[in-house]
């Protein structure tokens, strides 16, 4: 399938080719009908990549800290191992998308294949397939608009920080920022009977503003503009400010201050600094300053978003996959109409002028839709990378990776001999832009995301498997099946039964199998100098500690 990837090393972007996502627990696999580009946040992120070193390390510091703290911790090596993993690895952009349910976990009672459903979340990227957690999706009426659809997260990102603002009908709300985050907070704003000041320093966003969604629009520089919104306000100044705004500045923190009433609210959607002046306003009018995260409660809970356990809606009322649901709801009931801010539909294979268009600024833009073709057959080929030659004879170890996250690529991988004896097959992961960067980066043939393509491969004959520890029994289980070699990193299983399974599989009866493949548990502690020590000193007796 096809995936916009960028690179953080050089910020090269690209339509990959990769293997289809694999379907795990908590999930479905959704065939993509739209994804909207968000301008502001993948922007930036375009940006960072295609800086050098330095000006990389100047936006992250904190990941510098890290660097410094592993170099600190495990020396030299392995830190630059962890650097290299990350510089030459495929990232995806995009979250949020809208598109087809093709398949769905055994574990997941709430879609079937069929529906039409919104996802959100970092898994809801620029692909022609997705994977993405139940709690991040939300089903969609067989009529739904899928192109107003595709902004679920924007959506969800709006609505939280509505929600966050607390107000009533009636009360007055100024949305500092008309980027496609502030039309669509303004839009469900006086959707909820709210009077909605919008404030830009785009001209452009201010009359489009003004056009569709705000009662009043201000550009930032217009003369009296504070006059202005307590005029509009009769005198009291704004229930609450809402920014959605992206910038260095204090303006906009400072700004809110003072066009807020006493004991007004400040939610903060957008990337701004905090640092506001005490005083004349935040002090004597005692105003609150509100953090708005993201989608709403669950956001970065890997029990909520990964694992899929709920809130109870009696304690948590709107959660990040309810925020999503009122906002589809808003759409396909016509209370909101967020079809203007479309500006420009790309196909996937023409995605990457979409973004030379935003980095140039060559032409207007608000939001920007990328288009996949619903007609093309899905399938699940590996993705070969180097053809192995056709004369080249056999090598007695051939190598294929199941699961090659972090501690496979800093410890496992570059530790692989460069011998004409060790011959680097496939490497299979559960999302296709992880296997090919691995793939690319350590110079194996193929990459995939089905484990039949390792397992059941007859140029395979070692296979390691550093996948989670759950599923360690199962891939044993398989590849000894396959009579393949096997190191598979601890632990060997997680329960009695899946041990004693391996075993009756590992020692069959007598003169089934012959020769018998190779089981190593990589539990390297045994091997260390001071384990090799305790055991010759202590031998095989019997001890009490």
């Amino acid at each position: 399938m096809h995936q916009i990837t960028q690179k953080l090393k050089d910020g090269q972007m690209k339509i990959s080719d990769v293997p289809l996502p694999s379907l795990q627990k908590g999930r479905i696999l959704v065939r993509n009908y739209y994804s909207l580009i968000s301008a502001g946040t993948e922007t930036s992120t375009v940006k960072a990549a295609r800086k050098g070193y330095i000006g990389k390390a100047k936006e992250r510091p904190q990941q510098i800290k890290q660097v410094l703290d592993t170099l600190k911790a495990q020396g030299p090596i392995q830190t630059y191992r962890a650097v290299m993993k990350k510089l030459d690895a495929y990232s995806s952009l995009g979250y949020s998308c809208t598109g087809e349910v093709i398949n769905v976990a055994s574990d997941i009672m709430s879609f079937q294949i069929g529906d039409l459903v919104a996802c959100g979340g970092l898994s809801a990227s620029h692909a022609e397939v997705v994977s993405v957690p139940a709690n991040l999706c939300v089903k969609l009426e067989p009529d739904a608009d899928l192109r107003q659809a595709a902004y679920n997260t924007l959506g969800a990102i709006a609505m939280q920080g509505v929600r966050q603002a607390d107000l009533r009908l009636g009360e007055t709300c100024t949305v500092i920022g008309l980027g496609l985050l502030g039309q669509i907070s303004a839009l469900l704003l006086k959707a909820s009977g709210i009077r909605v000041i919008g404030i830009d320093i785009d001209s452009r966003m201010v009359d489009i503003a003004k056009k569709h969604c705000v009662d009043l629009a201000l550009h930032r520089n217009d003369d009296g503009i504070e006059d202005k919104i307590y005029q509009f306000t009769d005198g009291l100044g704004c229930d609450a400010v809402i920014i959605t705004a992206a910038t260095d500045s204090l303006d906009p923190i400072n700004f809110s201050g003072s066009i807020s009433r006493k004991k007004g609210t400040i939610v903060v959607v957008g990337a701004v600094p905090t640092g506001f002046d005490r005083g004349p306003h935040y002090y004597k009018k005692e105003l609150q300053v509100k953090m708005s995260c993201s989608y709403g409660p669950g956001r970065y809970d890997p029990l909520y978003e990964e694992k899929g356990i709920d809130y109870p809606a009696a304690y948590v009322r709107w959660t990040e996959n309810r925020n999503m649901q009122a906002f589809q709801q808003l759409i396909y009931r016509k209370k909101i109409d967020i079809s203007y801010l479309t500006t420009h539909t790309f196909k996937i294979d023409e995605a990457i002028d979409a973004y030379d268009m935003m980095m140039a600024k060559s032409e207007p833009f608000i939001g920007i839709l990328i288009e996949y073709d619903t007609k093309k057959k899905v399938e699940n080929p590996r993705i070969i990378i180097k053809a192995s030659s056709a004369n080249r004879q056999p090598s007695p170890v051939s190598i294929g990776f199941i699961g090659a996250g972090s501690y496979a690529q800093g410890l496992l991988l570059p530790n692989i001999p460069k011998s004409k004896e060790v011959s680097r097959k496939g490497i299979m992961t559960s999302t296709g832009i992880s296997s090919r960067s691995v793939v690319e980066r350590f110079g194996f043939e193929f990459c995939s995301s089905d484990e039949k393509d390792i397992l059941q491969n007859e140029d395979i004959n070692t296979v390691f498997i550093a996948t989670r520890h759950d599923s360690h029994a199962q891939y044993v289980i398989d590849a000894i099946k396959e009579e393949k070699n096997v190191f598979v990193e601890k632990p060997l299983c997680i329960k009695e039964e899946e041990l004693n399974e391996i075993a009756k599989i590992y020692n069959p009866e007598p003169g089934t199998r012959n020769p018998k493949p190779i089981l190593m548990v990589g539990y390297n502690r045994r091997f260390s100098p001071l384990a090799q020590v305790v055991k010759e000193k202590f031998a095989a007796e019997p001890m009490a500690m």
